[in-house]
């Protein structure tokens, strides 16, 4: 009868553990690309998949892995000028080696921008936005914080 109880309070520990390290943005890696426009000389939607990976790839390489434990999730998403967002795409859960060639990330990545320009979606677009979430680190930041 105790046994459960206890499991219940450490479960419920741990729970809390998890979310204030996501509040704290433990994990959590953003970048963001201003577009060109008329205006200004930003990022060219042609060359967006490029820096997306880029960005991606120097990203990982700071990461921590804990155990092994390299696996992220990444979402990117297209901005209009008051910051809202006009499309985006969750890429769900990756590893480092599925953004280089032989990985599905720029496969996916450029067919997911390819639909973004072909709807139109960076006529009216400010900015690009790319989030990666790491596994690693919050499992590192939970081992150490016990």
């Amino acid at each position: 009868m105790l046994q459960p109880l206890i499991r219940r309070l450490r479960r419920g520990a741990m729970d809390s553990k998890v979310r204030e390290a996501i509040e704290a943005g433990i994990g959590l890696y953003h970048s963001h690309w201003g577009l060109e426009s008329d205006d200004n000389g930003g990022l060219a939607p042609e060359k967006a998949g490029q820096a997306i990976l880029d960005w991606c790839r120097e990203t990982m390489g700071q990461m921590r892995r804990p155990y092994g434990l390299d696996y992220v999730t990444f979402a990117i998403a297209i901005l209009g000028p008051q910051n809202e967002e006009i499309a985006r795409a969750s890429f769900g859960v990756l590893r480092p080696g599925d953004f280089y060639d032989d990985g599905p990330a720029p496969m996916r990545l450029e067919t997911v921008l390819d639909g973004w320009r072909s709807e139109a979606y960076f006529r009216p677009a400010t900015s690009l936005s790319a989030v990666i979430f790491s596994w690693g680190d919050i499992t590192r930041e939970l081992l150490l914080a016990g």
